[in-house]
């Protein structure tokens, strides 16, 4: 990666390595600048459930710093990877700096929620024909 203004924040993960688990504090959130990341949860069973997989120029780990809530997922390395970490404080300069970040957060929250919803109802409908 070339120097920029983010490289001080620049953190490298293997392929495999965790970079959080599901129910741990959230202290940052990640900007992907190469590589990519999985998201998942496990289900009843200890299968584990993809959320996301999030690629360059993505974000996650957002809903931590917005709601101080646990994470709701574990991410993890696709392969070698690259992110830009952004904590409490980083996150509300942007906030209060760039109003275009904050409108690029919520875009990406409307758009998972959407897409959770459209999830929900496909498995109500399932649940009904049963």
């Amino acid at each position: 990666m070339n120097e920029t203004p983010f490289e001080k924040f620049r953190k490298d993960f293997i392929k495999s390595e965790v970079i959080f688990e599901k129910g741990s504090q959230g202290h940052e959130m990640y900007i992907v600048a190469s590589g990519r990341v999985r998201l998942f949860t496990e289900d009843e069973t200890g299968q584990r459930v993809t959320v996301a997989f999030v690629e360059k120029g993505r974000f996650f780990g957002e809903m931590a710093l917005i709601d101080y809530s646990p994470r709701s997922a574990t991410a993890v390395a696709e392969e070698d990877t690259c992110l830009i970490a952004l904590d409490r404080a980083k996150f509300l300069y942007l906030i209060q700096q760039q109003p275009a970040f904050v409108f690029t957060i919520m875009h990406t929250l409307c758009k998972q929620i959407r897409e959770a919803n459209l999830q929900l109802s496909r498995f109500a409908g399932k649940e009904a024909s049963s």
